[in-house]
């Protein structure tokens, strides 16, 4: 009668404990397949997505995987994903910055955190080490890529070149370093995903030189966007559910570390400096 009793009392403990089980503890809902493909926005811009491989491909051909769902890519310049997310042209599309405007027409889930880095030719500007001697010196500009975000850190930086006239924007990335290593400009802003597919050999050669200017501010998200047009909000936390799930069991650090090494990818997967 004991035993029993203490069966009992144990079995009522463990219905009573149930359902304060933390939130986390739940796995979250496979996504809803829409009835047509999904269109994923790519655009070329090194090791993000070039000649058909890249992260942001990796990364999205994992979520096609995990939630069953069809997917056709469509690659555009970067400035031309905004508006085709709008009117329904692409549904998604990675490593993008959310910014006000965008989350008024797309849903925002960050999963990795990138550092924007200076890089400056060797042959230029030998004596400039940071945005104050940058500005002061009229013979250096900045190449931009149109429809990029500077982030947090270099958003003033590049306002200040533009009101003086000495921002270049260029519309894609193989014209964006092709300018860079002709002389165009004097310097770039990129994360290393970017400026690594492009410059590895002019970096070890000691053509160009890369410096970090945003000291100890946190490096800035890098979202998957969802088109509000097509996905709900409950859609979005669903699809958010699946990235959180690859962060977790290491794939996402797995996927970066091909292009960046197993250090910098651990540091991409934090927003700390």
């Amino acid at each position: 009668m004991r035993n029993f009793l203490r069966a009992l009392v144990l079995v009522l403990v463990l219905v009573l404990a149930g359902p304060c089980l933390p939130a986390h503890a739940e796995k979250i809902a496979a996504p809803t397949c829409p009835s047509r493909p999904i269109v994923v926005g790519l655009y070329e811009f090194g090791n993000f997505y070039r000649a058909g491989t890249g992260l942001d491909k990796d990364v999205a051909e994992q979520l096609r995987k995990r939630s069953g769902c069809r997917f056709t890519y469509k690659v555009l310049q970067r400035r031309a994903i905004w508006p085709a997310m709008q009117s329904g042209g692409v549904d998604m599309t990675l490593s993008a910055a959310a910014t006000p405007e965008r989350t008024v027409f797309a849903w925002a889930e960050p999963y990795m955190w990138l550092k924007n880095m200076v890089i400056l030719r060797a042959d230029s500007g030998v004596s400039v080490h940071s945005m104050a001697d940058f500005i002061a010196d009229p013979g250096m500009r900045l190449g931009f890529g149109r429809g990029y975000a500077a982030g947090p850190a270099y958003e003033d930086f590049v306002t200040q070149l533009r009101n003086i006239g000495r921002v270049e924007d260029v519309d894609d990335g193989d014209r964006l370093y092709a300018l860079f290593k002709g002389g165009r400009f004097q310097a770039l802003l990129a994360p290393k995903l970017a400026y690594g597919g492009y410059l590895k050999d002019e970096i070890i050669a000691g053509a160009v030189r890369v410096e970090d200017w945003a000291g100890s501010r946190p490096r800035g998200p890098a979202n998957l966007l969802m088109a509000k047009k097509l996905f709900s909000v409950e859609d979005a936390r669903r699809w958010a559910g699946l990235m959180k799930e690859m962060r977790a069991d290491g794939t996402l650090q797995r996927l970066i570390a091909q292009y960046v090494g197993q250090d910098e990818a651990s540091m991409m997967l934090s927003a700390a400096p």
